[in-house]
């Protein structure tokens, strides 16, 4: 169809004259079906009535996001449990060594007094 450039009454006689209209005149109307109600009271029927806000937090998308981000907090909270035990595990066995060699060397020189100086005595000791 074209548009006429100007809005009077000449050109409103050309939009009508126009030779599309002339083609949609001779086009069949289309008919509806028997059960165009019933399908159309069907339809609107299942369309999906709008939703509140707290009803959109419970479809899929959301609750998905929600479990992931749970998961990887109890996750990361898991870690660092494990990594602190694991240092505190780590500080423990490390004193119990130092212990040990103190008492070893405390041991060695009671067996060895005359190779120890009075100075190196009394740092065993811890004075």
């Amino acid at each position: 169809m074209k548009r006429p450039t100007s809005a009077t009454d000449n050109d409103h006689d050309a939009w009508e004259n126009d030779a599309v209209w002339d083609l949609l005149k001779q086009a069949p109307a289309p008919a509806a079906s028997g059960s165009f109600a019933d399908d159309t009271v069907r339809q609107a029927r299942l369309a999906d009535a709008p939703r509140s806000w707290w009803q959109g937090l419970c479809t899929r998308g959301p609750v998905v996001g929600f479990a992931a981000a749970t998961a990887a907090i109890i996750m990361l909270l898991g870690y660092f449990t494990i990594t602190q035990r694991q240092a505190t595990q780590a500080a423990i066995a490390s004193s119990t060594i130092e212990e040990i060699a103190e008492t070893e060397m405390l041991l060695a020189a009671v067996d060895h007094l005359d190779d120890f100086t009075d100075t190196e005595l009394a740092a065993l000791i811890g004075f």
